[in-house]
């Protein structure tokens, strides 16, 4: 008898092994499935089968050996850390594999990606296959992960449940290292389900793990019911219906919880955006400090930078337009500068397969240092820099997930960015501008006519249709109605631009302020529309010349123009290479760059794809002309029929929008526009406040079920078996000190409780007489059981009947009852019901 229960109790044991085995290899598999779109390489599967056979060969070592105490813990963690720094490289860093020196690099690369290796997978774009050592983490995670679960589970003890939080962090590590976007809705029978990838994934996990642990409660349950029949002591009279209710229970309960929150999902979606790691980890706050580009562009028109080096330029030169310095896509009224949410990343360094690839070659010359790198739209990988400050360069640069602008914040002296005798090497795709922008349909208007009255005024004039078309016309005629100046007429920094100018053919100086303010840009049109009032409606372009300035003014008063007109702009600064369109008055730059080649122009947002670049430098060889109304035209001779006639106003603007589309202004747009962030606050603190009481409901909910049941249960027998085991975790919540002993009435002895005693004897009747109890005799346990629980309640405080709702303790109690075996005292073993 006793080698077939040791027999059978072996055979649960090897059960309850392989359960939990089975499911850390599930993990592992979601886990897997869950980092895919990080990583979108097949390596990725190598790496987790890797890891999780070495985390879990190594637990599995460490109990053939018998380790314990510190002593084990030290040896385990350096088998671990030799078996990873033997895999790490062929297996996670596969570009390292070239020989000695390249494996000696990788293994340092794998070692220092512990610590860096996260900053690095946060700050690439996804996907980011098996650039350099990305994986290191992942490997980390999936060893790490299945070495803490493998010994949970082979532990056999109270502390196995642990090992589901091994498993849910692995999981976790594809959602928090992956977009912030998730995947797109779904329709199921009717319902849009948001982010059904990731819900999935979240289901997913939760039926596994709790499948595992109700499970191996099963197996342990079984377990310790053998031991007990192959003792001296009977088992007690319990139902095989106890453990069905118990186990609907648990599914029940799990059925509610994924139907509550598939129905607060859609909503929840609604009131905030997902954030992941990675929108928080990226050179911004460096970038935000500094200033913007466009506020300095007048400093590379002076003494010091307009003949100075500032890059040199090698490669394929001939095969690019424009190479931009800074992409700045926000303007606050005072300046236009790069938006604050803006999200950088980094790119691979080596670039993957593509035709009309373009390289060019790029030195920092003595005239720039700074943040911004000089570099096509459309870089294909990121550069390769060269010289001592190589490393730093290469860890520090990054580019705007959006916009395509380049930045580096590797240390440099006292400030960040690129320093003069800084060269890189860069390969970029051609960059494809969209053919048939003229046909492009502009969206309804951006701009504020309480903050841009000439601007819209001016453009109202123009009577041109909101299209790509009439968008080009619109800055065409800015630039033939604009002249060029750099400076002040104090300024003695104007020498060598306006020399420069001269020289390129006649060119009268007229001075003109710097800023590209909402007041200077208003200044600007201002200055148009009373020219055009002034010269008549048959005024020639050569006559309605008026507004003075530089590319800082009118790069930013066309990207105006562009939002009103319906299309996302920004302003870009950089340099023009040959392939570009002649400008006149800013050269283009064929191998050094000087300052006096630096320019600003504006790039559209055609809304079927792609960006259109627009040059904005005005013209100077027409100086503007002084008009007074009622002159008589030198470029028009005709003379109108009423000398003392008055300007007329313009008609009203052509507008899309109705009567009944009419925009509220005043107080009521306050209001409106305050009205729906207040909403928004507060539903997303009730939310939260749902979601932190639905832990609490979920306590007292399966408390009640749990009562209900065993109340509630057809067999008396079972009914009154119930009202004992509710007594008994009455007691472990109220904190009722007793020993959970083999036989009722001892167990309630240890209590010294005289109810709990009443109670035993009354079950141990009802389950070992001959005769059946009745309906009478459950009522009278469940009796007892209602009188005990009111005389716990009267002899405690508020906060304490309040622990006692709330806590846990019945349900670990069970648990931890399972898994331990029984040791009656002597004294008390004659006592035992035979």
């Amino acid at each position: 008898m006793s080698r077939r229960l040791a027999a059978r109790e072996r055979r649960t044991d090897r059960a309850i092994e392989l359960w939990g085995l089975g499911y850390l290899v599930l993990g592992v598999v979601l886990a897997t499935v869950a980092a895919w779109p990080v990583y979108q390489s097949w390596r990725v599967v190598l790496v987790a089968v890797v890891g999780a056979v070495i985390g879990g060969g190594i637990a599995l070592l460490v109990r053939r050996l018998g380790w314990r105490g510190i002593t084990g813990a030290l040896l385990t963690v350096l088998v671990a850390v030799a078996a990873y720094a033997l895999v790490v490289v062929p297996v996670a860093i596969p570009s390292a594999v070239t020989g000695i020196p390249g494996i000696a690099r990788g293994i340092r690369d794998g070692i220092v990606g512990v610590v860096v290796g996260w900053k690095q997978l946060l700050t690439l774009d996804l996907p980011v296959g098996e650039y350099q050592a990305v994986l290191v983490p992942f490997l980390v995670v999936t060893l790490v992960g299945t070495l803490l679960g493998t010994t949970l589970v082979l532990r056999d003890d109270r502390w196995t449940p642990l090992a589901a939080l091994p498993v849910v962090a692995m999981v976790l590590f594809g959602v928090a290292f992956g977009s912030s976007e998730t995947s797109a809705a779904a329709d199921v029978f009717g319902v849009e389900l948001p982010a059904p990838r990731e819900l999935l994934l979240a289901v997913l996990t939760l039926l596994v793990t709790v499948g595992w642990l109700l499970g191996r409660s099963r197996l342990v349950r079984a377990r310790a019911l053998a031991r007990a029949r192959g003792g001296t002591v009977s088992g007690g009279g319990g139902s095989v219906w106890i453990a069905v209710r118990r186990n609907a229970l648990a599914v029940g309960l799990i059925v509610i919880a994924l139907v509550g929150g598939l129905a607060v999902a859609p909503a929840a979606a609604q009131l905030a955006d997902r954030e992941a790691l990675r929108d928080g980890i990226d050179p911004s706050i460096v970038v935000q400090k500094q200033p913007s580009p466009l506020s300095d562009y007048r400093g590379w028109f002076g003494v010091d930078s307009f003949d100075s080096e500032l890059f040199r330029v090698s490669g394929d030169v001939e095969r690019v337009g424009r190479l931009p310095l800074a992409v700045l896509d926000d303007y606050d009224g005072e300046t236009v500068h790069v938006a604050a949410d803006t999200r950088f990343s980094r790119l691979p360094r080596s670039a993957g397969a593509g035709d009309d690839r373009i390289d060019l070659g790029v030195r920092i010359g003595e005239g720039y240092s700074g943040v911004w790198v000089l570099s096509p739209s459309a870089l294909a990988a990121a550069p390769d820099f060269a010289g001592p400050r190589a490393e730093a360069l290469d860890d520090g640069f990054a580019i705007a997930a959006d916009s395509g602008g380049a930045v580096d914040v590797a240390p440099a002296d006292d400030d960040f960015g690129l320093i003069p005798g800084d060269s890189y090497t860069l390969t970029a795709d051609e960059q494809k501008v969209p053919a048939d922008f003229g046909s492009a349909q502009g969206a309804a208007t951006g701009l504020d006519p309480d903050e841009y009255p000439a601007l819209l005024e001016w453009a109202s004039l123009q009577e041109l249709p909101r299209t790509g078309a009439g968008l080009t016309e619109l800055i065409d005629r800015l630039r033939a109605r604009g002249y060029l100046s750099h400076g002040l007429l104090n300024d003695p920094d104007a020498t060598s631009w306006v020399q420069a100018l001269k020289a390129d053919g006649r060119y009268t100086f007229i001075s003109s302020y710097a800023g590209h303010s909402r007041a200077r840009i208003e200044t600007l049109f201002t200055s148009l529309v009373d020219q055009q009032r002034r010269a008549g409606a048959k005024a020639t372009d050569a006559t309605l010349v008026a507004a003075v300035g530089d590319d800082e003014q009118f790069s930013v008063a066309a990207s105006l123009l562009a939002r009103e007109w319906g299309f996302e702009s920004r302003v870009v600064v950089g340099i023009r290479l040959p392939a570009a369109d002649e400008v006149p008055g800013i050269p283009a730059c064929t191998e050094v760059c000087t300052g006096s080649q630096m320019s600003a122009w504006v790039e559209v947002r055609d809304p079927r794809g792609g960006w259109v670049p627009f040059d904005v430098t005005p013209q100077f060889a027409k100086a503007p002309t002084a008009i007074t109304e009622g002159e008589q035209l030198p470029e028009n001779p005709t003379v109108p029929d009423d000398a003392q006639s008055e300007a007329v106003d313009p008609p009203q603007a052509q507008s899309d929008a109705s009567d009944v589309d009419v925009v509220p202004t005043g107080e009521d747009a306050v209001a409106g526009s305050g009205f729906w962030p207040i909403v928004r606050g507060v539903a997303i603190g009730a939310l939260a406040l749902v979601l932190l009481l639905l832990p609490i409901a979920a306590i007292v909910l399966a408390k009640v079920l749990r009562r209900r049941f065993r109340r509630g249960a057809a067999d008396p027998e079972v009914r009154i078996v119930g009202a004992w085991e509710e007594l008994v975790d009455g007691y472990a919540d109220a904190d009722v000190p007793f020993d959970r002993l083999p036989s009722r009435l001892l167990l309630a002895r240890s209590a010294g409780r005289a109810a709990a005693e009443q109670l035993a004897r009354e079950v141990d009747r009802a389950v070992f007489s001959e005769h059946p109890p009745t309906a009478a005799d459950a009522d009278s346990a469940w009796s007892i059981v209602d009188d005990e629980r009111q005389t716990l309640r009267a002899g405690s405080t508020f906060w304490k009947r309040l622990g006692t709702v709330l806590t846990l303790r019945s349900f670990l109690a069970r648990i931890r009852s399972t898994n331990r075996p029984v040791t009656v005292p002597l004294s008390m073993r004659k006592e035992i019901a035979p």
